[in-house]
């Protein structure tokens, strides 16, 4: 009955919402005047009253941007901000029917030579950065090199090892130096990048290359993108401003090439926590798209008739993260045990209300090598949890081995974990308390819970100070070593000293990422990624999750906003009432 009094007071509040709103953000909206001089206004004024309001998108984000620097900041959230007000070469966005295609971007047109191994692109003529200053190729060859530049410490620089000549070893100071890397402005619209051997998704790759410009960054050092002050643009859009905990707006860029077939005026970046305020902003036309996994909340919105919905499965796979220098977390069969105990089925349907994907593999079924999928190449035989599972039917026996080759007491209530959550929101929190429960239960163990902001669980693990966290991460291209090389002991995001893998798998792992790049055969390339996650999956150094599944609601006042698994929005198709 309180169920139902609720959803009928929401449908009630939205009816009244509904007929008040307009083509505008409510804080632009003008009040209407009933005065008989405003009812004397002719057609003609009324078209250009109409046609003079901005037209803006609204969404949210439940993490806060950290940074506007391309180089140094590659967070989720960060990430979706650059691909607003920065340029690529290329961009690859989204198209009806889950599908993702490149299309040209600050690169107008580019040449592959018959072996693969250079690629030459020709910039638009004319380009401005959003200060009217010209852009041109030489901006994306200091922006490559100062990545390959070890001091100045690119949180995404080693996306381009073994990939561009001489970049890792000037990354990693063996014997190269950033001028050398294979990357040359030949002049100011022309730009020739060569490869180490030849890869299908070199161009997906390249779609994630933001560029910054030498004389700002030298003259602002530290603090580029710090503020909107001090955030130089070169995308459709440029930051007219931000508060890191309430919202973050951008606004056409009057220097962009394609100003005029952008039709959105401004887009605004909400800073929503909980999904419940989400979801009612969306019921009250405050933000143009939400996704739950909730089916109550579904189910409002639903009956609301304010929707439509696409529903698309994530290709950024969520795992977990074990820190193998904690003295348990060390042992493998430790690792496993907790890996294996967890019943993801039940762990979607109690967290996501099934709206979500449990995964065996960390490899999401829409990975390709070439025009394969990967899963098909390797038959099936990636699904190392299930394997884990059938052969260890018993975790809690699994732990006592463990704790015995290590020399301790195999009773498991002596064994104390930290879990770091990922931010405070409701869910985490959840989460937190799901995980104690199922491992305290079926384990013995004690898990301490450490509740604290995205960000500081993030620096927490740059640090290497945690026992196990949540981790996640969407590919920047679609093909098995974007997941894989995240890992790489030496230079991967999650390397060794984030995660302390130092021991023999991890040099095992190392030399199976350093042979893939040699090999062009794609069954060849398949086993040899097969391999490798064999050793990542197998061994516990993370343990998969899930992929969100949730169905996303997008307003009927938006046109040509397109959902799928990989690829950004194209924005200069999408328009609002």
């Amino acid at each position: 009955m309180k169920k139902t009094k609720l959803l009928a007071a929401i449908l009630a509040a939205v009816m009244v919402l509904t007929s008040l709103s307009g083509c505008s953000n409510s804080e632009t909206e003008k009040e209407t005047n009933t005065s008989s001089e405003n009812n004397t206004q002719t057609e003609s004024e009324a078209e250009n009253t109409e046609s003079d309001k901005e037209m803006v998108f609204n969404r949210y984000t439940n993490s806060v941007i950290v940074g506007l620097n391309p180089i140094l900041n590659t967070s989720a959230p960060d990430n979706r901000a650059h691909d607003l007000i920065a340029e690529p070469l290329v961009r690859e966005v989204t198209a009806p029917g889950n599908q993702s295609e490149i299309i040209p971007a600050a690169a107008e047109t580019w040449d592959i030579s018959d072996d693969g191994l250079t690629y030459t692109f020709h910039l638009r003529e004319g380009a401005k950065w959003s200060d009217g200053v010209d852009f041109t190729a030489g901006d994306f060859e200091y922006t490559l090199k100062l990545m390959a530049d070890p001091a100045v410490g690119s949180t995404n620089a080693w996306l381009f090892d073994g990939i561009i000549v001489n970049f890792g070893e000037a990354l990693y100071s063996q014997g190269k130096t950033p001028d050398e890397i294979g990357v040359t402005a030949i002049d100011d619209t022309t730009l020739e990048i060569k490869l180490v051997h030849p890869a299908s998704y070199t161009l997906e790759l390249l779609s994630s290359l933001y560029p910054v410009r030498q004389d700002k960054y030298e003259e602002w050092g530290d603090s580029y993108g710090s503020s909107v002050e001090k955030s130089l643009c070169s995308g459709p859009f440029m930051v007219e401003s931000w508060n890191q905990n309430t919202e973050f707006v951008v606004v056409k860029n009057p220097y962009h090439w394609n100003v005029d077939g952008m039709k959105l005026d401004k887009i605004v970046d909400k800073v929503i926590q909980e999904p419940a305020t989400a979801i009612q902003a969306f019921i009250n036309g405050e933000i143009d798209v939400v996704s739950t996994s909730d089916p109550n909340w579904a189910s409002v919105i639903e009956d609301a008739n304010v929707s439509t919905t696409e529903t698309v499965p994530s290709s950024a796979p969520e795992f977990l993260m074990f820190n193998l220098e904690n003295k348990y977390l060390s042992n493998a069969k430790i690792r496993q045990a907790l890996s294996i105990s967890y019943d993801r089925i039940d762990f979607v349907e109690t967290l996501f209300n099934g709206q979500a994907l449990p995964i065996y593999s960390v490899m999401p079924d829409s990975m390709m090598i070439g025009d394969k999928p990967y899963t098909e190449l390797v038959e099936g035989k990636n699904y190392f949890v299930t394997q884990l599972q059938d052969e260890n039917p018993d975790p809690k026996a699994l732990l006592a081995e463990g704790l015995k080759e290590l020399g301790l007491s195999e009773d498991p209530s002596q064994v104390t974990i930290r879990y770091a959550s990922r931010g405070t929101s409701e869910l985490s929190k959840k989460m937190a308390e799901w995980y104690k429960q199922t491992w305290e239960n079926a384990l013995g163990i004690t898990v301490d819970i450490e509740m604290m902001e995205w960000n500081i669980m993030w620096d927490r693990i740059d640090a290497g100070d945690f026992d196990i966290a949540v981790g996640g991460w969407g590919p920047y291209y679609n093909e098995p070593s974007a997941i894989l090389t995240l890992f790489h002991p030496d230079n991967g995001y999650f390397n060794a000293d984030k995660i302390g893998w130092y021991d023999e798998s991890a040099d095992q792992f190392k030399a199976l990422c350093e042979k893939a790049v040699t090999v062009t055969d794609q069954k060849e390339l398949a086993n040899i990624y097969l391999e490798a996650e064999e050793i990542l999956v197998k061994n516990a150094i993370i343990s998969p999750e899930y992929l969100s599944s949730s169905p996303t609601f997008i307003s009927n006042r938006v046109h040509n906003y397109y959902v799928s698994t990989n690829g950004y929005i194209n924005w200069a198709n999408v328009t609002v009432d």
